[in-house]
């Protein structure tokens, strides 16, 4: 293998962020013809075609462009550390800070994460991105995140996990309903009802998966990605729902009420966890990313019943 260089990673990565030669190179400020010599110069050194071209004059990685992708991320990230660390100190923390999280975990855990970073780490530039877990640790694989927040139940193989916080399965009901008061629910007891579920996958294939397990065929009904829809559909006595981190309300945007019972069936563990690059020691800023989720949980019971103690 010949040798390639740090600038040839960069045009490299810009090209599969902007989607073509044309537009990487105007982004990087080179020529069009610099751009695709340094492409063609590091395919030669891999010894692999790491693009193709596609009519829509649009380029893809191949798979060994997919997996180098990765590699080239994470040097051009270390790279900025050293850069940014020297320039500033190294005891100071700063950098990008690239998170993924799940949309039904991202109200729990986001809002004080960019507080606490924002207010003790001014330095730190926090962005976010709200998605499906297979969508969100496809980017860490991919090294466009540094770390995504899913369930561990919806992780993928080849990832490393950090535990945040344990979350046990809770049921949604209308604060009406005749079993809202219970200390815990079988599922079986409301088999016959409508399940109003979280359209967003794997979301609702593992919590169908969960309800046959148990024997119950679930009767799906309207669907919806957005959490506050479910809730104010529950809350009118449509049906229910399932929830692994319980909402410090009960009141629903259109201000009715629901309440949340836990599950009584034995049920797999889970819990909400930090997945990342795997085999690679995350930066200051990620570990610091980890520890504050882990207290902010603990401090806000996330996936606790009601009465539990953190």
């Amino acid at each position: 293998m010949s040798e390639f260089t740090l600038r040839q990673l960069q045009y490299f990565v810009a090209v599969l962020d902007h989607g073509s030669v044309t537009a990487a190179a105007r982004e990087s400020n080179i020529s069009q013809a610099a751009a695709s010599m340094a492409i063609a110069q590091l395919e030669h050194a891999v010894g692999v075609d790491l693009l193709i071209r596609t009519r829509s004059k649009k380029v893809v990685p191949t798979p060994a462009g997919t997996e180098l992708a990765a590699r080239a991320r994470r040097i051009l990230g270390m790279v900025g550390e050293i850069e940014t660390a020297v320039a500033g100190g190294f005891d100071q923390m700063r950098g990008e800070l690239r998170i993924g999280c799940m949309a039904s975990v991202s109200p729990r855990l986001m809002p004080g994460l960019v507080e606490h970073f924002t207010r003790s780490y001014p330095a730190v530039n926090v962005t976010f991105r709200e998605g499906g877990a297979v969508e969100l640790q496809q980017g860490v694989l991919e090294g466009t995140l540094d770390l995504a927040f899913v369930y561990a139940l919806q992780a993928l193989d080849g990832l490393d996990q950090a535990e945040v916080a344990k979350v046990r399965p809770q049921l949604m009901l209308a604060a009406g309903h005749p079993l809202a008061g219970r200390e815990s629910i079988s599922l079986r007891e409301v088999q016959d009802e409508p399940a109003i579920l979280l359209d967003q996958p794997p979301t609702i294939e593992r919590v169908t998966g969960m309800m046959r397990s148990a024997g119950i065929e679930p009767k799906l009904r309207w669907p919806s990605t957005n959490m506050e829809t479910i809730r104010s559909l529950v809350a009118r006595g449509l049906g229910f729902s399932f929830v692994n981190s319980r909402p410090a309300t009960t009141v629903t945007f259109d201000d009715r009420r629901v309440a949340y019972v836990p599950v009584s069936d034995e049920l797999p563990d889970n819990a909400i966890v930090a997945v990342l690059p795997p085999g690679v020691r995350p930066p200051r800023r990620v570990e610091e990313a980890i520890r504050f989720s882990r207290e902010d949980a603990a401090l806000s019971g996330a996936g606790q019943a009601p009465g539990e103690t953190p």
